[in-house]
């Protein structure tokens, strides 16, 4: 049952999981990731809400912002790739 949330998740919103798997493994500062994805507005909200949702774990290091998948995060591309999406 712990995975429903997950899955409706992948289902409804599928734009998040677009920037979830740009990150990956990796971790990038937010202009750099927003360049990647080729969306600086729409994808400046979608990173804010994947962190509100305990996705992305933001941190700020010398004036820069990066951004980093949680294990949260990390199970919600999993799941993805189990399903075919």
């Amino acid at each position: 049952m712990k995975q429903v949330p997950l899955l409706r998740l992948i289902v409804e919103e599928k734009a998040l999981l677009r920037v979830l798997r740009t990150i990956g493994n990796q971790e990038y500062h937010t202009r750099h990731l927003l360049k990647k994805l080729g969306a600086y507005g729409y994808g400046h909200k979608l990173l804010l809400e994947a962190e509100r949702k305990g996705l992305v774990k933001r941190t700020i290091v010398k004036n820069r912002m990066y951004n980093r998948l949680t294990k949260k995060g990390k199970d919600v591309i999993k799941l993805a790739k189990q399903i075919g999406v």
